[in-house]
């Protein structure tokens, strides 16, 4: 009786606000079952027609004439008149990979109601088992109710899609507010004390990215949660990170402003896919690389050498990305596609790049958009997007005929790739001083002249990555990534040594003892060599030019170099006593030619350093 008394109060201050159907949802929690168990009452001042459309693992339940069922497209049909509310329970299954209803721990990110349209003013009855507390996404206020039960009240002006919670007997719940913005931290007890940075380094994020596109954040709310599980994701309103991560400075520095900044990308504006998946490319480019100030040369020389690494000769057209699904996926989807919007930027100019982008925000804020959508707004022509979203297509720069006489550099520039017309950037070097421009190029040869000012003068293409290229033998830096994406590798090692290198490598297809190791194992091949605290002879007579590195006796050290016998596009892995806790490591290193571990514990590191740039002339640097 109370419930109904309850429901009619709430129509009534509806019809007083002029509002047509209203909701009032009740959901409850069974951790026993592992289950949601739930009801929609739906009325209306007027004759109006609700859909409802459930997820995948929900039932709906019904006994209302006036509700009709359509098999085809999935939706309930419900249409209301005059007060006379309609009933509809619903009963939700946790989601395989994504949601977890236990006796400690509630997280369900697949949405715990189903998709109501026509419906904007809802009431949402949340109940917890006893002793649990968390929240839901993109909440409008929130009041607990005063029962035996442990319900709280969600009232909406605008019901979202799917409502997202994360409930535990072991949360603390901490807020502040950014501007109009309500931040709220969920952590274990254990992790309280992070509570104050991540509340203060998600305000500045939100306040950074409001200036950014000159629009308020999309959200009224914004949660940070930590999960059971180890791993960092956003949805609407909330991101989510494991407890094993949530602590290490990453997520304050990076992964953290990533998630903020899919509110925006992913969240408020979703992908249409109609040639595929733009948000991981713009997210990254204005977080993850935005961030990287100091250094932006190197961020970019590292896309394209990961690129090498991982898609190579396997990569696919930006249109055919999808999501991440593994480093051959991050490397055309995330990093070719960041390189793209890095050349459209220089294509229209800095200030007009900006400008469109904040337009493309604006509009499309809440609705769906495009690869075409985005490099419409940036004010790029219809070549660029052929080009760089549907096709498979990377610039590879040549050089011949290179020639310098009375101060004149002449040579060929051979063009494969890219528009028909690419602007191809170098630096000339004189007496200290830099100087950057473009040379005009077309698809095909190129005869370059250019007049140097000393015969000690450096010129050099691309030292900057300013293109979506494929790198020169002396740029590609070994590295562990190499290993990592080889399409075959030969490991060399001791009797049953190999089964937990094949754990991390699955590409081992060839297996052989160290001390039969020879040259036809090694010639153009990426190789795995295992050792304990020695060199076998056979290996040191046959490598000796590649072992000029330290390792410390006892503990794990992996090394990579260029194969020498090879055109310097494979490598040799050197591990030194191995085991299975340092080699599940190396995957996080994967730019990294030096890791050493002491007790299973990194204590020093290094990059391999290659040069910048094509150099046609000259002994300078670039850096």
């Amino acid at each position: 009786m109370r419930k109904i008394l309850l429901f009619l109060i709430f129509i009534l201050f509806l019809i007083n606000k002029s509002y047509a159907a209203v909701a009032m949802i009740k959901s409850n929690i069974d951790a026993d079952y592992g289950i949601i168990k739930g009801s929609i009452t739906i009325a209306s001042t007027k004759k109006e027609q609700v859909i409802i459309m459930p997820y995948d693992d929900m039932q709906i339940l019904y006994d209302d004439r006036r509700v009709t069922y359509n098999e085809q497209a999935n939706k309930y049909i419900v249409e209301i008149d005059e007060l006379a509310p309609v009933i509809i329970s619903y009963i939700k299954h946790p989601s395989k990979y994504i949601d977890r209803i236990k006796s400690d721990y509630i997280a369900v990110y697949s949405s715990i109601i189903p998709r109501i349209s026509n419906i904007e003013n809802a009431e949402l009855y949340l109940t917890l088992p006893n002793g649990f507390y968390g929240l839901v996404s993109e909440f409008f206020s929130i009041s607990q109710v005063k029962d035996k039960t442990n319900t709280f009240l969600y009232t909406y002006n605008n019901l979202p899609k799917s409502i997202y919670l994360a409930a535990s007997p072991e949360y603390v719940v901490k807020t502040v507010s950014q501007n109009n913005v309500k931040i709220y931290t969920l952590l274990f007890r254990e992790h309280e004390d992070l509570s104050y940075k991540l509340l203060q380094k998600s305000a500045y994020y939100i306040e950074m990215y409001e200036r950014l596109f000159n629009i308020s954040f999309p959200y009224d709310s914004f949660m940070v949660v930590e999960d059971q599980m180890p791993y960092g994701h956003a949805m609407n309103g909330m991101a989510v990170f494991g407890k094993s991560i949530i602590d290490k400075p990453f997520v304050y520095e990076r992964s953290l402003g990533h998630e903020v900044l899919h509110q925006y990308f992913g969240a408020a504006i979703e992908c249409s896919m109609t040639d595929g998946n733009f948000l991981e490319a713009i997210t990254t480019y204005f977080s993850d690389y935005f961030y990287e100030k100091d250094d932006r040369i190197k961020y970019r020389k590292d896309i394209l050498s990961e690129y090498e690494a991982y898609a190579g000769t396997k990569g696919f057209p930006l249109k055919d990305f999808e999501y991440n699904a593994g480093k051959l996926e991050q490397a055309v989807g995330y990093g070719k596609g960041l390189m793209v919007l890095h050349m459209a930027k220089n294509v229209v100019g800095e200030e007009a790049f900006m400008n469109g982008i904040r337009a493309f925000v604006k509009d499309k804020m809440f609705s769906h958009a495009s690869w075409h959508d985005l490099l419409t707004y940036i004010g790029t022509d219809e070549d660029f997007y052929k080009t760089w979203i549907e096709k498979n297509e990377n610039i590879a720069l040549f050089i011949d005929n290179i020639v310098y006489k009375d101060k004149k550099l002449s040579f060929n520039l051979v063009r494969k790739g890219g528009q028909q017309q690419v602007q191809v950037p170098y630096i000339h070097i004189s007496n200290g001083e830099m100087k950057e421009g473009r040379l005009p190029t077309v698809i095909g040869g190129n005869n370059i002249e250019f007049e140097l000012l000393d015969d000690n003068d450096t010129f050099i293409i691309d030292s900057g990555y300013h293109l979506m290229r494929h790198l020169y033998t002396k740029e590609i830096p070994a590295a562990f990534y190499y290993l990592f994406g080889s399409e075959e590798i030969t490991y060399a090692g001791l009797r049953n040594t190999d089964n937990s290198f094949k754990d991390v490598f699955k590409s081992i297809n060839e297996i052989v003892h160290i001390r039969k190791l020879s040259l036809h194992h090694i010639k153009d091949k990426n190789v795995i060599i295992s050792l304990d605290n020695q060199v076998p002879a056979n290996v040191a007579e046959l490598l000796k030019g590649t072992l000029n590195f330290t390792f410390n006796m006892g503990n794990s050290t992996y090394v990579v170099v260029k194969n020498p016998y090879s055109k310097g596009n494979k490598f040799i892995m050197y591990a030194f006593n191995a085991n299975k806790k340092t080699l599940n490591k190396l995957i996080h290193y994967g730019s990294y030619s030096y890791l050493a571990f002491k007790d299973n514990t990194l204590f020093e590191s290094k990059k391999d350093n290659t040069s910048y740039g094509i150099r046609i002339y000259g002994k300078g640097g670039t850096r």
